[in-house]
């Protein structure tokens, strides 16, 4: 699922906010639109509005729907991912988990691994993040989502992960020029790195003052706050 990332419905990985961004709606289908369908549409109309509510964050209103789908329907691996999804955006993080791993053997893997990535950055686990990230990265090479995902995890970690958090955001950029959370993500490892005229070039791109603004006082309370014990504080760029 994308936002996600981003952070996709990315349950948002710090840097990862998007700025305009207009989330998807979902409308109850009628009953009468309901009867009048096969059981395998009716099964792919009750996810796609599980997957609108969980665009809007409407993460309780998911549960109920899925919880009614699995009474009568097969749990199949979109099920899983989509339940996933909606025990996270609830912290419910142990059985996010769960829901995530059953994945590990599907086509879905890589969202497998990406999702149980989420639930271990949401605990706060960053170097376990990194790792499940780092796999779902190993499984679906050209996801700009999961690339984003584990360079973020790897600024959070900090120290020798840093070149590696701005190799993965540099090529994340290079997939989804378009996203402002890798945007936001790659200024970051860039001052993290020292390279203020670069970050600069970076910033002078967004073209609205204001969200330019907003974006370079976050990147820059951000780096304060993740600065080495004993080392100097950044300048506001």
């Amino acid at each position: 699922m994308k936002r996600i990332s981003a952070l996709s419905l990315c349950l948002a990985l710090g840097a990862c906010a998007e700025y305009g961004f207009d989330p998807m709606t979902a409308v109850s289908p009628k009953a009468s639109e309901v009867q009048s369908l096969d059981s395998t549409s009716t099964s792919q109309l009750y996810l796609s509005v599980v997957n609108g509510l969980l665009s809007q964050g409407r993460y309780r209103a998911a549960l109920a729907y899925l919880d009614q789908y699995a009474v009568k329907e097969k749990k199949t691996p979109y099920f899983q991912q989509l339940y996933g999804e909606a025990l996270l955006g609830t912290e419910q993080y142990e059985q996010a988990g769960a829901a995530f791993a059953t994945l590990r053997t599907t086509p879905l893997a890589p969202d497998g691994f990406n999702g149980l990535g989420r639930v271990k950055a949401a605990q706060g686990d960053w170097p376990g993040a990194a790792e499940e990230f780092a796999r779902a990265v190993a499984a679906r090479p050209s996801s700009a989502e999961f690339l984003n995902n584990l360079g973020y995890a790897q600024l959070s970690i900090g120290g020798s992960e840093l070149q590696a958090a701005e190799f993965n955001l540099r090529q994340a950029q290079e997939l989804d020029p378009a996203s402002g959370s890798i945007r936001n993500n790659l200024l970051i490892a860039l001052m993290m790195a020292g390279k203020d005229a670069e970050a600069r070039r970076l910033l002078a791109g967004i073209p609205a003052s204001r969200e330019r603004a907003e974006v370079r006082d976050f990147a820059a309370s951000w780096v304060r706050n993740h600065q080495p014990a004993g080392g100097e504080a950044r300048e506001d760029m």
